[in-house]
């Protein structure tokens, strides 16, 4: 016997969202219209079927990588301040040769190099300060450097590369698309872009550059030695955010670092992991000789990241390193045992509602379900050796809803009524608390909607699909943004089959 949808309905923003329980004529979950809801669903796929004909049906609709973000437990807290400060790139920085022999000393490659450093987080120093990357070690995987400077994300740099260039060989040979990176032709002192994917000008390894002489690392098919003699990155300059604020770095991780080696193949699939300082994924190198190149009166510090917590990552800390300068630089502070911090894994639904059966826009409703595991280190010889488990709790967020039609949403133990034509095309992120017993993160997706369709045809449910069927609902990870109305979501969202 279903529950009465009336005893289920918690008003969860009535400011932002229409209370289903305001409304005395609400449907009953025990009238859902089974005959109807049938028909629909095969209108659905017969429709889906016509618009993906190359979409095997026989796939798991689940496209999350679940992979683990790590935050300051402070960023619970409600942000009032956003777009605070801002990041600007800069002209031309090359680096100095005795930077990268005094760095390629401490972080002596292919050796785990952890005891130099500890997970950190750091504050932000009363003056501007400005980060380079300055080299690339032996790493297979590709990244974007992040910062959240007091629990805001920003973009700092994107490592261009072959995919970011659109996949074409000559996009990425063409030397009017400067990248961040350029290195220094031996023969004739011309600077070339360094893409950093396969070999040759706009290809070349940037871990060609050690000490820059082009005697010490062979291109990637062995042929000849790299005749490199100097690197120069963009640098980008951090002014005007609050001093004193929370704020640590991570690695977005955008191409896997699957390859071969040791004689085997080593399967790294850790795309969209965040590779954070706040789990020991870098470390910060003070007292650092000062380059050349930077004013006497500047600090300067190196942070070098492992770009992989995995079985095979080698821990030398220097997958990419960065160079950071200014008057006082942000000082790493150790979290200590005792310390927490807290561990999010998040799952983006998104919902079609039936509305229509022939909209695959998957945007009726966006909803974000998340489990935050608090954390705290383990020490052993100076070195992180367990991470353990404080609490754990789930949460949810409301994105988006693309839909006119009211609705309850369950997710695990949890019910809420929500949507409505007063909330078509809004984006309330609404959190929904104390959300329990969702198993998403064990692929079991026991997330659902019952749905009052218009014109008196009663209650349609939708849950999450099985394989073999049609989709009303799709897993994705908390990046992948939701599409324009009427706006079908694209056949590369789903698995098609090989010729």
């Amino acid at each position: 016997m279903k529950t009465n949808a009336k005893q289920l309905m918690m008003v969860v923003a009535a400011a932002a969202l229409t209370a289903c329980s305001s409304n005395t004529d609400l449907y009953d979950t025990n009238v859902i219209n089974e005959g109807k809801q049938v028909s629909a669903k095969e209108s659905y796929v017969e429709n889906f079927a016509k618009k993906y004909p190359n979409v095997d049906l026989n796939q798991s609709w689940d496209f999350s990588t679940k992979q683990s973000d790590y935050r300051m437990g402070s960023n619970n807290k409600v942000r009032t301040r956003a777009n605070d400060g801002g990041i600007t790139a800069g002209n031309w920085y090359e680096v100095d040769n005795n930077t990268l022999a005094w760095m390629h000393d401490q972080l002596v490659e292919g050796q785990d190099n952890r005891s130099l450093g500890n997970p950190f987080y750091m504050t932000v120093p009363g003056n501007d300060f400005t980060i380079i990357p300055i080299y690339q070690g032996q790493a297979g995987a590709m990244w974007n450097l992040h910062v959240v400077v007091d629990g805001v994300d920003y973009l700092v740099w994107e490592k261009i590369n072959k995919t970011s260039l659109g996949g074409s060989d000559e996009n990425v040979q063409d030397e009017t698309k400067t990248g961040t990176i350029q290195i220094k032709d031996l023969d004739n002192d011309e600077w070339h872009n360094l893409h950093g994917q396969w070999y040759d000008w706009g290809y070349g390894h940037w871990n060609s550059l050690y000490n820059t002489d082009g005697t010490d690392r062979w291109t990637p098919d062995w042929s000849e030695k790299n005749q490199v003699t100097a690197v120069r990155s963009t640098p980008y300059t951090f002014h005007d955010f609050p001093v004193g604020a929370e704020m640590y770095f991570y690695l977005d991780v955008t191409v896997s670092g699957s390859g071969e080696w040791d004689g085997k193949y080593h399967e790294i699939n850790n795309v969209g992991a965040h590779e954070s300082s706040l789990k020991g994924q870098m470390l910060a190198l003070q007292n650092v000789p000062r380059p050349a190149n930077i004013a006497e009166d500047n600090e300067v510090m190196i942070i070098g990241c492992e770009d992989a917590d995995l079985k095979d990552s080698d821990w030398d800390c220097n997958d990419v390193v960065f160079l950071v300068y200014g008057k006082t630089v942000p000082k790493p502070i150790k979290i200590e045992e005792g310390d927490e911090i807290e561990e999010v894994k998040t799952v983006r639904y998104m919902i079609e509602d039936l509305g229509s059966t022939d909209d695959f826009d998957f945007n009726d409703i966006v909803v974000d379900v998340t489990e935050i595991r608090t954390i705290s280190p383990t020490y052993t010889n100076g070195v992180v050796t367990k991470w353990n488990e404080k609490g754990k709790r789930q949460e949810a967020v409301i994105r988006h809803l693309g839909g006119t039609l009211p609705f309850v949403l369950k997710i695990g133990n949890k019910e809420y009524a929500a949507g409505g034509q007063d909330t078509f095309q809004t984006s309330p992120d609404l959190k929904l608390d104390d959300v329990t017993g969702w198993t998403g993160l064990n692929g079991v997706h026991n997330v659902s909607i019952e749905v009052e369709q218009k014109n008196n045809e009663g209650v349609f449910k939708v849950q999450f699909p099985k394989a073999g069927e049609a989709p009303m609902i799709i897993a994705v990870d908390p990046s992948q943004n939701w599409m324009p109305e009427r706006q079908s979501v694209p056949e590369s969202w789903f698995y098609l089959p090989e010729e």
